[in-house]
């Protein structure tokens, strides 16, 4: 009964991140509004509530909002989630982060990102050739997020740092975490994966996210921790952020074969390298991850 229970309640993690989004909302949309009348008041402008709800929709659809938007709430996810893990899961935060100061472990996450990359532009690509309008959405969804050119230094501290974070505590943290004390290892990895794919929201996402949740559930089973997880989403998410999808790199057929060459090698060795790496003592540790 107890199994069945934490299944069920592996589902209440994403609730609650969900509405987090809205809560995060309305103190934002509280703050603008005033923002607006003070500057007209100050302005000694008059403004009539069809004129302040326009200028409010103006600012609401601008990139620095969304960003706001997005730090507060991954702020916020970091303190409930973080409290959540460590409370409820008892786990240690020496022991979480311990294996980061192993330098042959950031090594082989290094050398992951790139076949990561090249796996989840696969998977976008393909998923567009089956559903193009939802690809027309999530090109429109990146361009309101302000990921389609060069980004500001908010939205890099919220797209590299805090929301990997968030969503590492939530996705393979507490409902992972959930879904091991119910499930064996590869159905947990599969739900927590499924979940996290769901939360973005939009289908071209999803998938590719589905992907990277199913291999940062695998890196977070073989650590028995959440630093790992968290470094390498920080690492995949830097390199979506900062390198140019209109560069040379993947414009340019030479270098794009050169570059899909390059991480297949590399992502083969990185793989090599965490395993050996990893201690025998995280697979100890985990009863489940002998159903892998």
């Amino acid at each position: 009964m107890k199994k069945v229970g934490y299944f069920f309640f592996c589902f209440l993690p994403l609730l609650v991140t969900l509405c987090l989004q809205f809560i995060v909302v309305l103190p934002a949309i509280g703050f603008c509004l005033m923002q607006i009348c003070f500057s007209n008041i100050l302005s000694g402008t008059k403004i009539s509530s069809a004129d302040l709800m326009a200028q409010f929709v103006t600012l609401s659809e601008t990139t620095a909002f969304s960003t706001i938007i997005s730090i507060l709430y991954a702020s916020c996810g970091i303190l409930l989630f973080g409290f959540w893990y460590f409370k409820q899961f008892g786990k240690d935060l020496r022991q979480s982060f311990s294996r980061l100061r192993n330098p042959a472990l950031i090594i082989s996450l290094i050398l992951l990102v790139p076949g990561l990359q090249i796996v989840s532009g696969f998977l976008a690509s393909l998923s567009a050739s089956f559903f193009p309008w939802w690809m027309e959405f999530y090109i429109q969804l990146m361009e309101s997020a302000g990921l389609s050119g060069q980004p500001s230094l908010p939205l890099i501290l919220y797209a590299v740092i805090l929301g990997p974070i968030a969503e590492e505590l939530t996705f393979r943290g507490v409902i992972f975490s959930s879904a091991k004390r119910s499930l064996p290892f590869w159905a947990a990895n599969l739900l927590q994966a499924f979940l996290f794919g769901v939360f973005h929201l939009n289908l071209i996402q999803g998938i590719y996210a589905f992907f990277l949740g199913l291999f940062l559930g695998y890196i977070c089973g073989r650590d028995n921790g959440i630093g790992l997880p968290i470094l390498l989403h920080i690492l995949y998410n830097g390199w979506g952020v900062l390198i140019p999808t209109d560069g040379a790199l993947y414009t340019n057929p030479v270098y794009s074969m050169v570059f899909l060459l390059l991480s297949i090698i590399l992502g083969v060795v990185g793989l090599i390298l965490f395993q050996k790496n990893i201690t025998r003592s995280a697979i100890k540790q985990s009863p489940d991850f002998s159903d892998i």
